[in-house]
């Protein structure tokens, strides 16, 4: 069964039950109905009819879980950036990459990360910008990344599509080898931009345009 088959409710209780999983959080039908605004009575009713269909089960203590087929029902979509100056062409990306699937999952660099990458610390910390991208609405899920191994984020999530934008420095041969090395079969993609010269750096070089903001 594939996500086109399924109602909106029931699709948003398995998008909702992926991300709260990768967190650590509770899957109970409160917590999920509270999660996307729906009557825990309404999301009960639907996840019966979603253990039917063989794509959630249910914990000892009444927490819902996927199934491998429940799983296989969602695309799950996985990009990430140092984010510091959100801009249009970030939501380009973003918004592209949401396009690709079900679920979009974006991991941001942490501020060890940026001094390393670009030679100089963000002007938000990390903590303000997984706040900043969380609360983007095209965006399911906003993660930490790791200082020591991309890969460890990604195999956290298990993403079926890694989705690169325009300017990111890192290979398509090399993502899909680093995967398939540890068992991943994820596809990779890179987006062209319509909107080349927007760019943070670009941004806090220009001075004058930030004072007059």
């Amino acid at each position: 069964m594939s996500t086109e088959e399924l109602s909106v409710s029931r699709r948003n209780i398995l998008k909702t039950i992926f991300c709260r999983s990768i967190l650590g959080l509770s899957c109970s039908s409160e917590d999920i109905g509270n999660a996307i605004f729906v009557e825990p009575s309404c999301v009960e009713d639907d996840c019966r009819s979603l253990v039917e269909d063989k794509l959630v089960a249910k914990k000892r203590g009444g927490e819902w879980v996927l199934t491998d087929a429940g799983r296989k029902c969602i695309v799950v979509v996985f990009t990430g950036g140092v984010f510091d100056i959100i801009h249009p062409g970030h939501i380009y990306t973003l918004s592209s990459a949401k396009n690709l699937g079900d679920v979009l999952v974006v991991t941001v660099a942490t501020d060890k990360t940026v001094k390393k990458m670009k030679g100089h610390a963000p002007i938000n910390d990390e903590a303000k910008r997984v706040e900043l991208v969380a609360a983007l609405r095209i965006v399911d899920l906003a993660l930490l990344g790791s200082e020591t191994d991309m890969f460890e984020v990604v195999e956290r999530v298990r993403p079926d599509v890694i989705a690169l934008g325009y300017d990111q420095k890192h290979d398509i041969d090399d993502l899909t080898l680093g995967a398939s090395s540890r068992g991943l079969h994820i596809k990779v993609v890179r987006f062209d931009t319509p909107m080349p010269g927007i760019k943070s750096s670009k941004i806090i070089k220009d001075t004058k345009a930030v004072e007059e903001f």
